[in-house]
């Protein structure tokens, strides 16, 4: 996104740039290009819709597949206001225009009329010739000198607008020819970039356009919106203005501090209002919750600054981008999704939205999360905040904060992370077990006391575990029963467990009742035609846990206590050496 794009959000919305198209003796006719569609059938619908108010509604193909809806042809004088004049009336869309024809092809509605409209007169003499010259009709205009086609073209320049300049600038920038600022001043380089789009499109680089070719440009500019259905809207509940796709977008749903408009049927494409009053430590709570929501990916650059924040998020699924300003005490902003991909195209609605946003008075109600000043955990509003593929539990093994736990298909996971954001990696891993290392200097709160003499069996066991994954904010302690020190095959270093365990239990330390680790609890092996009881669960004893410590270069404390521990200070126990564990895709 543009630098000069974030920095004008709360601009007015600008006006259309056709006003002064139909200027200049230039060409012969004018139409007034109403929309364009993807297919024909759709374009015959909306042609017999226009025919009920409308006496010379046309259709035309355009280059690219596409099918255009006009009305006309018009005396370039006449244009303008019957385009004003219909826009009043409601009876033609407010993002109608006025364009010579030139991207016009074979006129598919009325049906028996097979004539082109005419095309701008200053074509370059390298184009494809005709198989036949037209027929010139007695008395028709014959082409005019490309000196007096300047001398017009500076005329009707002239009498530019300066939103009408910018949004040619706009266009041209879009087209990638000019580079500078939109300040609707046309200096040198703007003058170049005119010159090179004359030249790419086949007419004399004069570094003026004629009113015929802005016509074509800014119909070009604006061809990737067709069919989206662009709208003003104000929402008056939120307190802001602006113009948004409304064919992709459902309405409102509100949920402080967002109004959502969310996609129709199964699209990605959604717009998400901010508004909130606030003060700056709102808007910096909201900025940093902001970024574990689901349709902000963790990729892109985001920034907060005092008054304002700005963020570009983007995978390979969806790109989003969004800001938020403060302003007498109301927070107001918008996150815009687009699925990923279709770059030009949302760009191209980028601005459109960004570029009409505007703040009115009011706002949403208090957000209840954010007033009480708590992080939430799974939605923020009616927002989903990015949960990991999994969790699970391991236990502290060194100050450095090492981790022994469960192993798991650690190769589906985008990045592995400690409760609080540490990043790991594996040092070693088997079948059974696997050692996590920090990729950052970290400290762990405590490290747990391995047991390595060989347990006996039965006897009352604790499991330390993050159960629910982390919702808890700690960990939890579950009691059951060590009940042999073999699984059901006989095979030794693997005990089998009577205990109530959740998935995110596996992983986690078997504590004794002197608060030792005997042992890692294991996945529960596949289900096949047998089935299990549930409680009956597995967990890797002191001869596999002392493999994987070596496989790893690494030790784990042995210093064991002969003091028995009450259920609470095992609980204690079991928060100051379980760690969280969490596979982000």
């Amino acid at each position: 996104m543009r630098s000069s794009l974030l920095y004008s959000l709360m601009a007015l919305m600008l006006t259309w740039a056709q006003a002064a198209l139909a200027q200049s003796t230039l060409p012969r006719q004018v139409w007034i290009q109403l929309e364009t569609r993807l297919n024909l059938e759709a374009s015959l619908d909306s042609i017999e819709i226009y025919a009920r108010d409308l006496d010379n509604v046309n259709g035309f193909e355009i280059n690219g597949g596409w099918f255009g809806v006009a009305i006309g042809p018009y005396d370039p004088e006449q244009a303008d206001a019957a385009l004003q004049k219909f826009r009043a009336e409601g009876v033609i869309p407010r993002t109608s225009f006025t364009t010579t024809g030139a991207s016009f092809g074979a006129r598919f509605y009325p049906p028996a009329v097979t004539a082109q409209p005419a095309a701008d007169t200053d074509r370059a003499a390298n184009t494809a010739p005709q198989t036949a010259p037209p027929t010139e009709e007695p008395g028709a205009e014959q082409p005019i000198s490309t000196a007096e086609q300047l001398e017009q073209a500076k005329a009707s320049e002239s009498a530019m607008t300066e939103a009408e300049k910018k949004y040619l600038q706009r266009a041209l920038a879009w087209a990638e020819f000019y580079e500078s600022d939109i300040d609707g001043l046309y200096g040198s380089g703007t003058r170049a970039a005119m010159k090179s789009w004359q030249y790419a499109n086949g007419y004399n680089a004069t570094g003026v356009l004629t009113a015929a070719q802005r016509a074509e440009l800014i119909a070009d500019y604006q061809f990737l919106l067709a069919g989206l259905g662009f709208e003003d809207v104000v929402d008056a509940q939120a307190g802001i203005a602006l113009r948004l796709p409304s064919a992709l977008l459902a309405p409102a749903s509100y949920d402080p501090p967002f109004a959502t408009y969310a996609a129709k049927d199964t699209g990605l494409a959604q717009v998400i209002l901010i508004s909130q009053r606030g003060d700056r430590d709102r808007l910096a709570a909201l900025y940093e919750v902001m970024q574990t929501l689901s349709i902000l990916p963790e990729t892109g650059p985001r920034n907060l600054a005092k008054s304002s924040f700005t963020i570009e998020a983007y995978d390979d699924r969806l790109h989003t981008t969004g800001f938020a300003t403060l302003q007498g005490g109301d927070i107001k902003g918008l996150i815009f999704v687009w699925p990923r991909g279709d770059t030009a195209r949302r760009a191209r609605v980028e601005e459109e939205i960004f570029t009409s946003f505007t703040s009115l008075s009011g706002t949403l109600g208090e957000a209840p999360i954010l007033s009480a000043g708590l992080t939430p955990q799974e939605f923020l509003g009616s927002l989903t905040i990015r949960q990991p593929s999994f969790s699970q539990s391991g236990v502290f093994i060194s100050r450095e904060g090492h981790v022994l736990t469960a192993a798991q298909d650690f190769s589906e996971c985008g990045k592995l992370q400690l409760q609080d954001g540490l990043p790991l990696s594996i040092a070693a891993q088997n079948a059974e077990l696997a050692v996590l290392v920090p990729t950052q200097d970290a400290a762990a709160p405590s490290i747990g006391q391995f047991e390595t003499r060989r347990p006996y069996a039965p006897q009352y066991v604790a499991l330390g575990g993050y159960s629910y994954g982390g919702k808890l904010g700690a960990p939890s302690i579950t009691m059951g029963q060590l009940q042999a020190l073999t699984d059901l095959t006989g095979r030794a270093g693997v005990s089998r467990l009577e205990i109530d365990s959740l998935p995110g239990d596996i992983g986690g330390p078997i504590y004794d009742h002197y608060g030792s680790v005997i042992g890692i609890l294991l996945p529960p092996p596949p289900q096949g035609s047998r089935q299990l009881p549930a409680n009956v669960q597995f967990m890797a004893n002191w001869p596999l846990i002392s493999e994987t410590l070596i496989a790893a270069n690494a030790a784990a404390s042995t210093e064991t206590e002969t003091v028995k521990l009450e259920p609470v200070d095992l609980a204690n126990l079991a928060q100051e050496t379980v760690a969280l564990i969490s596979c982000w895709p």
